[in-house]
């Protein structure tokens, strides 16, 4: 079973991909840093480049203040978006001004961008399909949904139940501890996941069982 890609567990195994994306890593990267990979098809791999892109744009905005050297992360988020039209277009025509609020004090104008949920939602699909591997040393399969529910638009009750399970789990470290998951096996395999990326952004997701 292991030599079959991790992600679509069909094609044989012809690479290697990073769960996390390695690009949410800005260059120069760290060389301590012991990068978690899984074994992948060409198909699978290659074809997550657009998603990835725009994936390590957003993490750059959300998570780069708590990084080490946030300029790295901003010269990184510079390249990609002078490199790739189609992200440069998408944040100057989604950008807005907004005010932030803490304890009733208006603070700094910021500006907001809006991402592409669906990419959004593929590439974490793909980290826990890859995390499913790690853990069962097997491929989920692409036949098992994914429901993705990042933590802004869940809803109070939702989002405190969840906290709850995931408070009694173990966290699992990735990547000098940049990456944590934390997962609950049921009894029929379906699971729930917990990922934070950074110590700043954290998402949920439920995968459906492995299909027979």
């Amino acid at each position: 079973m292991r030599d079959l890609c991790a992600l679509c567990g069909e094609n044989s195994a012809t690479t290697r991909d990073h769960i996390p994306p390695q690009g949410i890593y800005p260059k120069p990267r760290d060389n301590d840093i012991n990068f978690n990979v899984v074994p992948a098809c060409s198909s699978c791999n290659n074809g997550a480049a657009v998603e990835d892109e725009q994936f390590k744009v957003f993490m750059g905005i959300s998570t780069g203040e708590f990084h080490d050297q946030p300029e790295i992360v901003i010269n990184s988020i510079a390249r990609t978006i002078g490199n790739n039209q189609k992200i440069a277009n998408q944040i100057f025509e989604t950008k807005r001004n907004v005010y932030a609020y803490r304890q009733n004090q208006v603070l700094d104008p910021a500006v907001s961008v809006t991402f592409d949920g669906e990419k959004y939602c593929k590439v974490v699909s793909r980290i826990v399909r890859g995390l499913y591997w790690i853990e069962r040393g097997k491929a989920l399969g692409l036949g098992s949904n994914i429901n993705i529910f990042p933590t802004d638009q869940m809803k109070p009750d939702f989002a405190q139940s969840i906290k709850e399970l995931m408070d009694c789990l173990e966290p699992h470290f990735l990547n000098k501890k940049t990456f944590v998951y934390k997962v609950l096996f049921n009894d029929d395999e379906s699971s729930i996941w917990g990922v934070k990326f950074f110590g700043k952004h954290t998402v949920f997701a439920y995968a459906e069982p492995p299909k027979t």
